[in-house]
């Protein structure tokens, strides 16, 4: 009786001594599996950046790619106001004053309606040939004489980009291309012996141009306009219009 009174203690301790030795190194690795998620909840692996900034989501996510641009065209009107010259007649140099209307139907597809005037300034070739110290011609025959340039056509901006200045200001641009239509009042003698007439004809015309875009509704354009229309004896007349205007948008 008396040494089953001494083997129950004995089991007991024995019981607990097992459960401590296993509750140990549990109790022990605790902190250690902690540990981790409180560096975890630390260092979420992503990179300090000014939420203010610009490119705060692309740095964020880490990926960079292609937007749409801030200045829009797309169902707008612009007008045009230009100044150029048409530099390539050797009797008469042309300054052309006009007004571009468009409209884009897409962003990067528009129609444009453009008239000019044009001034002009001999060259001093006609006076050279007829000078008696010169060729002594008695009379030269320059032949269209250009008054002015009406003309429809379609406008398609393939490329576009955005220049930055100083990382502190972007300016988005255009290139494009053009090709229409229209007609030029030119002033044409068919003959030496003949008057002067003013004269209606057809022409083609084809074109490129640069657009830069400055704010929400003003821009620059540069453009280039290669006219095409019957001379007033035989043969084409292509003369090539440079001008530089200022666009504002509707």
């Amino acid at each position: 009786m008396n040494a089953k009174r001494i083997q129950a203690p004995l089991w007991a301790m024995v019981v607990a001594l097992t459960v401590g030795l296993f509750a140990s190194p549990a109790l022990a690795q605790e902190p250690s599996a902690a540990a981790p998620e409180e560096e975890a909840s630390g260092d979420d692996g992503l990179p300090e950046v000014d939420e203010d900034d610009p490119m705060y989501w692309a740095q964020m996510r880490d990926v960079f790619v292609m937007q749409q641009r801030a200045f829009l065209k797309e169902g707008r009107f612009a007008l045009t106001v230009y100044g150029g010259v048409i530099p390539n007649n050797i009797f008469e140099q042309y300054f052309p004053l006009g007004l571009r209307a468009n409209y884009f139907l897409l962003e990067n597809i528009g129609l444009e309606l453009a008239t000019s005037f044009a001034l002009k300034r001999p060259t001093g070739l006609q006076e050279t040939l007829e000078d008696e110290a010169g060729a002594g011609a008695e009379s030269v025959l320059i032949g269209d004489s250009q008054l002015s340039h009406t003309n429809f056509g379609l406008v398609w901006s393939p490329v576009y980009g955005k220049l930055a200045y100083y990382n502190d200001r972007l300016i988005y641009l255009d290139m494009n291309i053009y090709g229409g239509a229209g007609m030029t009042v030119v002033q044409t003698q068919s003959d030496f012996n003949a008057a002067p007439s003013t004269t209606v004809k057809p022409e083609g015309v084809l074109g490129a141009g640069l657009a830069l875009y400055l704010g929400e509704h003003a821009a620059v354009r540069a453009d280039y306009r290669q006219f095409i229309f019957q001379k007033v004896k035989s043969g084409v007349a292509k003369p090539s219009e440079v001008s530089l205007g200022f666009s504002w948008f509707f």
